[in-house]
C-alpha cells in the first residue's frame, strides 16, 4: 500500500508526508471530506507511512512492518467501528481501547487507533474518549474519520488536527479506473462522471453487478413517466425499495437526471452527467419547466431525507413518483 493508491489529494498528500517526515505527528487527527472520498484509506495510508521501516514518509510495501500491515496483523495497529447486530460505536469499545492503549507498543514507535464513522459513537462512547484525547500516552495515535466535523462533540474536534479530504476533479477519477481497475475508456469516463469528485464511489458503482440495468430502468421510466399508470410506479416502487436498501444511489441518480434535463434546456451539453443516455433524456426536456425542474431537485433531497429517516418505503417512492409525474407539462 502507499498514497499513491489514493487519486489525487495531493494537498492532502503533502501535509501527511511533511507531517512524518518533520517528526511533527499529533495525538488525534480527525479526517474529513465528503463520503466516498476516501477517508478510511487515507488514514490507513498514513498509518502504514508512520509505521514503514524505510522513513520514506509513505508505505514501501517491502519491510517487515509493512507486510505485516497489509496482512491485517500489525501489532501495534488497531480499527474500532461499529460491531456487527449493533448500530452505534459502543462505550464499551471505547473503554477496551483505553485499556489497550495503556500498553506500550510491542515492535513500533506508534500505537495507532482509527475510529471510523465517528459520529457512530454514542455520546457517552464520545465523552469517554475525551478523556484519553485530553492526557494521551506520548506513543498513542488516534485517528477519527467523519464526513462532517460539526456531528462530533466540539471538544472532540477541538482536540483532534483536522484533515480535509476533497473532491477531485473527473479526469483524476477516470485515469485512476482505467490504470488501476481496468476500465476501458468508455466505463471509466461513465463512472468518474457519476461519482462527482469521489474515487471510491466510482469503485463502489462500477462493483454493483446489476446498477447499469438498474440505471437503465430507472432513466427512462422517468423520462417516460407522463405514460406510466399507477401500477406502473407500485410496481417500479417496489423494486427500487429492494434495491435501495442495498446500496443502489437512487436519489443521487434522480438528482443528476433533472440535473442532466436543465443542462439540455440551457443548450450546455458538454456538461450533461448521464452523457451516455444523452438522446433519450433530451426528450424529457420539453415535458418538465424550469421552475419545475427546480421544486423536484428541492423534493428528492426532501425525501432522501425521509428515506435516512426510517420513513415507510413502501409509501415513500410511490408518493414521489407521483409527484414527478403531476410535475410534467400538459
Amino acid at each position: 500500500m502507499s498514497f499513491k493508491n489514493i487519486p489525487g489529494q495531493s494537498k492532502t498528500k503533502r501535509i501527511l508526508k511533511d507531517t512524518i517526515k518533520k517528526d511533527r505527528i499529533s495525538h488525534a487527527y480527525l479526517f474529513t471530506g465528503n463520503k466516498g472520498l476516501g477517508k478510511s484509506e487515507m488514514a490507513r495510508e498514513f498509518a502504514q507511512a508512520i509505521f514503514c521501516n524505510k522513513n520514506i514518509a509513505d508505505g514501501c510495501g517491502e519491510c517487515i512492518s509493512c507486510k505485516k500491515f497489509e496482512h491485517d496483523n500489525h501489532p501495534d495497529f488497531h480499527v474500532i467501528d461499529v460491531k456487527e447486530d449493533h448500530s452505534s460505536i459502543l462505550i464499551d469499545q471505547i473503554r477496551e481501547l483505553q485499556k489497550e492503549i495503556s500498553y506500550k507498543p510491542y515492535e513500533a514507535d506508534y500505537k495507532i487507533y482509527i475510529i471510523d464513522n465517528a459520529v457512530r459513537m454514542t455520546e457517552q462512547a464520545q465523552n469517554s474518549l475525551l478523556k484519553t484525547l485530553e492526557e494521551p500516552p506520548e506513543y498513542a495515535i488516534i485517528i477519527l474519520t467523519n464526513e462532517n466535523k460539526n456531528e462530533l462533540i466540539s471538544t472532540i474536534v477541538s482536540r483532534c488536527q483536522e484533515v480535509k479530504l476533497y473532491n477531485q476533479p473527473e479526469e483524476i477519477i477516470k485515469n485512476y479506473l482505467r490504470d488501476n481497475k481496468s476500465f476501458n475508456k468508455e466505463k471509466a469516463a461513465l463512472y468518474a462522471n457519476l461519482a462527482r469528485g469521489k474515487y471510491k464511489k466510482a469503485v463502489n458503482l462500477a462493483l454493483k453487478e446489476d446498477f447499469i440495468d438498474k440505471r437503465d430502468e430507472l432513466i427512462k421510466f422517468i423520462v417516460n413517466i407522463d405514460k406510466k399508470d399507477n401500477f406502473e410506479i407500485f410496481e417500479l416502487s417496489e423494486k427500487l425499495k429492494n434495491i435501495s436498501d442495498s446500496g443502489f444511489p437512487l436519489f443521487e441518480l434522480l438528482l443528476s437526471l433533472f440535473r442532466d434535463i436543465l443542462i439540455l434546456k440551457q443548450d450546455e451539453n458538454d456538461k450533461i452527467i448521464n452523457f451516455d443516455y444523452k438522446e433519450l433524456i433530451a426528450e424529457a426536456v420539453n415535458k418538465f419547466n424550469i421552475d419545475d425542474i427546480f421544486e423536484l431537485t428541492n423534493l428528492i433531497n426532501q425525501y432522501k431525507g425521509y428515506y435516512y429517516g426510517n420513513i415507510k418505503k413502501e409509501l415513500l417512492f410511490p408518493s414521489l413518483f407521483f409527484k414527478i409525474r403531476s410535475k410534467k407539462k400538459k
